[in-house]
């Protein structure tokens, strides 16, 4: 029954090669923890902190800027039985997805955000860390000084920006385990040169992602549309009457009726798994009876 999914965030086809070796390597890292008997939560735990501690996508380390140029994160986990954690907004920590997991165990609430999610983490004794590097710095200037130029977005027609589409490499991971328990997980960085506060899918519990008795699925893309349509609630919606392929299938339909561009990817109770997406790209892999899988 144990199968695990991850993906590298719905957008362009940029580094595919080396976030294809990151991927692989955090769905056998969460595999191998299913395969010892261990919990779907710490299966996508783990996937997800290899997919942050790699510079290649929008999550931890090397994260996308916003407009004024720091660093706020956002990360959740949910499971089948509707416990789940989130931060937004966090800032000088390496491990986003890990303080979610801790305001899960660790507190009566749901999300923290802001200061008051960075105190959490040190109270829990994450130590602080500065993910931004010297690839996310030189990207911000570069494109800063477009955005000075008042050439205007795609979604955001308030915010000049250069990007046709944007970076929207948020990662995600979906499991189950032998108990037959689900979690599914996700962290990011949000939109690039979003404003400072944004708060995008990623912690917002229906959109970003989402887990019942019937599955678990986590969404990726344009986030403000997949908050309007609550589309990992919406998929699991079909999920309970269909498979999971067939409700990612039904769910992209009406992204795409909507002008949401976006990838999901989930796991029923039956322990079949879904993908797809309406992107350039959605680098993508799993396991399910010991087969690893790559697709983007």
């Amino acid at each position: 029954m144990e199968a695990i999914i991850v993906h590298g965030g719905a957008g362009i086809k940029r580094n595919l090669t080396k976030r294809k070796y990151v991927i692989l390597r955090a769905a056998k890292e969460g595999y191998r923890i299913l395969q010892k008997g261990g919990t779907a939560v710490d299966a996508v735990i783990q996937a997800i902190i290899v997919l942050e501690d790699s510079p290649y996508f929008n999550a931890g380390t090397g994260s996308n800027l916003n407009l004024e140029g720091e660093l706020e994160m956002d990360a959740s986990i949910m499971t089948n039985d509707l416990r789940c954690g989130a931060v937004a907004g966090i800032q000088n920590v390496k491990n986003p997805i890990v303080v979610a997991k801790l305001v899960m165990k660790k507190t009566d609430h749901v999300i923290l955000s802001g200061s008051g999610a960075e105190r959490f983490a040190r109270a829990m004794g994450i130590e602080w860390y500065n993910p931004i590097t010297e690839r996310s710095k030189k990207q911000y200037s570069v494109l800063m000084k477009k955005v000075k130029d008042g050439i205007g977005t795609r979604y955001f027609p308030h915010l000049p920006d250069i990007l046709r589409y944007y970076s929207m490499d948020t990662v995600g991971a979906v499991a189950i385990d032998r108990q037959e328990n689900m979690a599914t997980a996700n962290s990011t960085a949000g939109i690039l040169l979003k404003m400072p506060g944004r708060i995008g899918d990623t912690p917002v519990f229906g959109a970003g992602l989402y887990a019942n008795r019937y599955g678990a699925v986590c969404a990726t893309g344009y986030g403000e549309g997949i908050i309007r349509l609550c589309l990992s609630r919406e998929t699991l919606s079909f999920i309970k009457r269909k498979s999971a392929q067939e409700g990612v299938n039904r769910a992209l339909k009406l992204a795409k009726e909507n002008n949401v561009r976006c990838g999901l990817i989930a796991i029923d109770r039956r322990g079949n798994i879904g993908w797809g997406h309406i992107a350039d790209a959605m680098p993508c892999a799993w396991m399910v009876n010991g087969r690893l899988d790559y697709s983007y």
